[in-house]
């Protein structure tokens, strides 16, 4: 509890400074969230600095760890780091092209690779048997997917606590599967992440006083995606598809956003307003509010996603152990995702065809 209580404090402290400064760096540090941006979601100004404030909240916390876990700890920060400035350039003003930043998200993956010594281990499961048994193909896998949770929780970082939140859950349920297998370590480190990310979020939520930005959303996808391999890897009775289900949100709105934006033939780094979180956000504004609410609209979607996010964290830690059954999970709740997702643009476009069909009566 104490290294909750310590990281909280640190990260509360680091947002507090972050937002009394304000007027010396908002010119620098709102880009993206001043309202011109094509996905954004805001109107008003808002600093994306909260990644240094958990980073602040982390650096120190991670030195009062025992020694086990707090090289585990070391080498997550030190990995981070690629990633981490790949954010912080874009945050700050700079122009850091969303393939640049994935690719630094690609090095901080390579580079935990490294560190560690851990890929993607062997999957006893049809269709992953052959490619997670060759310790090559595995371990770019193991760059590939890296690199790809930490661009999907970007992606999610859209509405005030939604990412945090999501991330949060995220941490809670492997600190769960961590205890089940008595990996203390592990659960340390994650209670220290936590407490880091409550810190942040009483300045994000409800109002969005702080964001977490592009350097606290990849490092946060790498550090949580570097979690679930340290447990697949420490602990072979880990089902890694059931570790999959804690990410299904980030992964599955991603790749979505991907196909949607190959099949219009627009580049796949197009950012656009077809997120899963910004549908929901656009429903509520047509169905029972106005764009005028957005300070009503914004959280109140994130309070909607989140028993969705959830339910498959909570079945992740029910069949930890058990490979087939979190497969079959995982494919119901993607196809669940997906007949939303579609269910969602039906309805937002409905009343755009009514209003044109009257104009044209008319």
């Amino acid at each position: 509890m104490s290294l909750f209580i310590f990281a909280w404090a640190i990260s509360v402290l680091a947002c507090f400074a972050i937002y009394v400064t304000k007027p010396l760096h908002i010119r620098y540090t709102a880009k993206g969230h001043s309202g011109s941006a094509v996905q954004s979601s805001h109107h008003i100004p808002t600093p994306r600095l909260g990644g240094l404030a958990i980073l602040v909240g982390l650096l120190p916390g991670v030195f009062l760890l025992d020694d086990q876990a707090q090289q585990l700890g070391l080498w997550m920060l030190i990995s981070s780091i690629p990633v981490f400035l790949g954010g912080l350039g874009e945050d700050i003003g700079v122009d850091i092209k969303p393939l640049q930043r994935l690719l630094a998200s690609l090095v901080s993956a390579a580079l935990a690779v490294v560190l560690f010594g851990y890929w993607v281990p062997y999957v006893d499961f049809p269709g992953l048997r052959l490619i997670t048994s060759m310790g090559l193909i595995s371990i770019i896998i193991t760059i590939i997917v890296s690199g790809g949770i930490c661009h999907a929780v970007n992606l999610i970082d859209g509405l005030n606590g939604l990412s945090i939140c999501w991330a949060i859950c995220a941490a809670i349920t492997m600190a769960m599967i961590a205890l089940n297998v008595n990996d203390i370590a592990v659960f340390r480190l994650l209670i220290l992440l936590i407490g880091a990310l409550v810190g942040i979020l009483c300045w994000n939520f409800p109002l969005g006083k702080l964001f977490l930005g592009d350097a606290g959303a990849y490092t946060l996808g790498h550090a949580l995606a570097w979690i679930a391999l340290l447990l697949m890897n420490r602990h072979p009775e880990i089902s890694p598809l059931a570790l999959l289900l804690i990410f299904l949100w980030p992964i599955t709105d991603m790749l979505l956003s991907m196909m949607r934006r190959k099949r219009s033939g627009k580049p796949i780094g197009q950012p656009d307003r077809l997120h899963f979180h910004q549908m929901v956000m656009r429903l509520l504004e047509i169905q029972f509010f106005t764009r005028s609410r957005r300070k009503l609209t914004n959280p109140l979607g994130t309070i909607i996603i989140l028993p969705l996010a959830i339910v498959p964290m909570v079945l992740a830690v029910v069949y930890q152990r058990q490979t087939g059954a979190a497969a079959v999970v995982l494919c119901g709740f993607v196809a669940l995702f997906v007949g939303s997702y579609l269910w969602a643009v039906r309805r937002a476009r409905q009343p755009v065809y009514r209003r044109s069909r009257k104009l044209k009566s008319s």
